[in-house]
């Protein structure tokens, strides 16, 4: 039995504020998004300044690197912010996958989530929907 997902992001990007950097010596790719997160553990929005940054070597083969931060509410209600740093490396035969795995690290100011979500045991699945992109959190110890 697959487990649960703990989380799901729902990831939105605007495609005019997409910046691009290609020579010779690989290429960079520069995101801003936005993203809602509705979960039993955390509820919130990104605040402004969240990206994603994919680098290529000339080999072709990409670092992904997104950074961001939700406000939102924890389990018990209280206010609280999460910031989110998830990476991924992809070799150009994965290209063409319907998703691939990264690795989440999570900091919050929340006391109830704190322990729990800062213990850096996770993994996540990064799917493109119709809509955008879906991240989906999961407990590697579940």
């Amino acid at each position: 039995m697959k487990a649960e997902p703990i989380m799901i992001f729902k990831v939105y990007a605007d495609s005019s504020d997409v910046s691009n950097l290609e020579c010779s010596y690989g290429a960079v790719t520069v995101i801003p998004f936005r993203a809602t997160v509705e979960s039993e553990l955390f509820t919130g929005e990104t605040l402004p300044g969240a990206v994603d940054v994919q680098i290529e070597n000339p080999a072709k083969s990409r670092n992904m690197c997104a950074k961001y931060m939700f406000k939102g509410t924890d389990r018990e209600g209280n206010p609280c912010r999460l910031f989110v740093e998830n990476n991924s490396y992809l070799a150009p035969i994965m290209r063409n996958e319907p998703f691939f795995d990264a690795c989440p690290m999570f900091l919050t100011d929340s006391p109830v989530l704190g322990k729990y979500l800062c213990a850096q045991h996770f993994r996540s699945e990064v799917q493109g929907r119709d809509w955008g992109i879906e991240i989906r959190i999961y407990d590697v110890l579940q």
